[in-house]
């Protein structure tokens, strides 16, 4: 089982690792907007806790 802080890792639509670089201060998703109806497939618990992966943002921006 995964704690908080690995859980924080990973994409919470896909599980895979998400790459957040917002612990060294700077992200990619710091510099593009992530749809609001994606965001909220977040499960709730989640919420302002895992990133969404740039895959899936980029998946979700095509369709």
């Amino acid at each position: 089982m995964r704690n908080k802080h690995d859980e924080q890792r990973y994409c919470p639509l896909c599980k895979e690792l998400n790459h957040c670089g917002a612990d060294s201060g700077d992200c990619w998703c710091f510099h593009t907007e992530i749809p609001t109806e994606l965001q909220e497939r977040v499960p709730i618990e989640l919420r302002g806790k895992a990133c969404i992966c740039q895959k899936c943002v980029e998946t979700f921006k095509k369709y």
